[in-house]
């Protein structure tokens, strides 16, 4: 078995790899910096249609039997080699967790300012940097096909997809997808709220916690004490769910103006 042949098949365990994990993977042989890692090695795996290019300095392996041109790969490994720092999360997350209502072609990686990067797609996905300048708390690294990636937790996947409905698809999306999402911590979730100290987002997390709790056996957890909680730190002055202020119904409870058309997502639930 050559050098070359024998990266690869550390490559095709890896599936997704960085120019600098190839570099790594190659310490001690005859390459040494990245122009020679290059040059010897990756180039003849392109060549010979066993690596393919995602983006610069993003590879994935491929397959005896696979081909470039109709090459589909894990958007959550490729996500999570884009910016090892951020992580994944809103529908992405959703998806990852496996409480998405529909399937869509965009990945979001949560990143801040200087970890920022272009849009950029690849097999049919568009993977996009939302910049978030919020503490990671909430965020966990998990093992996924033989890598470590980093997602939201699923309580902090509440939180940021009702923060920014925008990057989950939207308001109807993000109800449907939060109602199939089980296994939520509600003591985790109420104390992350609370750290976030942000007076709206209490407001809404109230909400919509109210609005699931009578649509879904998975949030029946979320005691009226939990909500008594919330609420205690919730201001008093009327607030809008929505920015755009589309025609709206005051939420007595909340102090919110709630989009007409909101209260229909989950049969006239709030």
């Amino acid at each position: 078995m050559t050098k070359t042949e024998d990266l690869y098949r550390i490559l095709l365990e890896k599936k997704v790899v960085t120019s600098q994990e190839i570099q790594r993977a190659v310490k001690g042989r005859s390459a040494g910096n990245m122009n020679k890692v290059y040059g010897i090695y990756i180039r003849r795996l392109l060549q010979a249609q066993k690596l393919v290019r995602i983006r610069r300095g993003l590879y994935a392996a491929l397959g005896p039997l696979e081909k470039p041109s109709a090459f589909v790969p894990d958007r959550f490994l490729v996500a999570s080699k884009v910016r090892p720092r951020g992580y994944l999360g809103f529908h992405t997350a959703l998806e990852f967790h496996g409480a998405a209502h529909s399937a869509h072609n965009n990945a979001y990686i949560v990143v801040q300012r200087n970890d920022k990067f272009r849009l950029f797609s690849f097999g049919g996905t568009n993977y996009l940097a939302v910049l978030s300048e919020r503490p990671a708390t909430g965020v966990v690294t998990v093992e996924y096909a033989g890598s470590k990636l980093r997602v939201s937790s699923k309580e902090r996947t509440f939180i940021d997809c009702i923060d920014r409905p925008e990057y989950a698809g939207g308001w109807e999306e993000c109800l449907l997808s939060l109602e199939a999402m089980g296994g939520v911590d509600f003591d985790t979730l109420r104390s992350l709220l609370i750290e976030s100290g942000r007076d709206l987002l209490l407001r809404k997390a109230g909400l919509v916690l109210e609005t699931l709790r009578r649509a879904s056996a998975y949030y029946t957890g979320a005691s009226e004490t939990i909500l008594k909680k919330i609420e205690s730190r919730s201001g008093s002055a009327p607030m809008y769910l929505d920015p755009k202020r589309p025609p709206s119904t005051l939420n007595a409870r909340w102090k919110l103006y709630v989009p007409d058309d909101f209260q229909n997502i989950l049969g006239g639930q709030t």
